[in-house]
């Protein structure tokens, strides 16, 4: 959990949205209600547990 933090904090220039629900994921929310994936590309993805359904179709 300590890690998805410090990679919200890392993205200090523009806020991180969620793609399900499209609500701002800030670093002093419940990390174990957000999920993470870093993909090839090494682009960051961030969203809510209950948005998967809507973001991995």
């Amino acid at each position: 959990m300590h890690r998805k933090k410090k990679r919200i904090e890392s993205h200090w220039d523009h806020p991180v949205i969620c793609p399900g629900c499209g609500k701002e994921i800030k670093p002093d929310d419940d990390m174990g209600n957000v999920e993470y994936v870093r993909t090839k590309r090494k682009t960051d993805i961030f969203f809510h547990t209950e948005c998967m359904e809507k973001v991995w179709k």
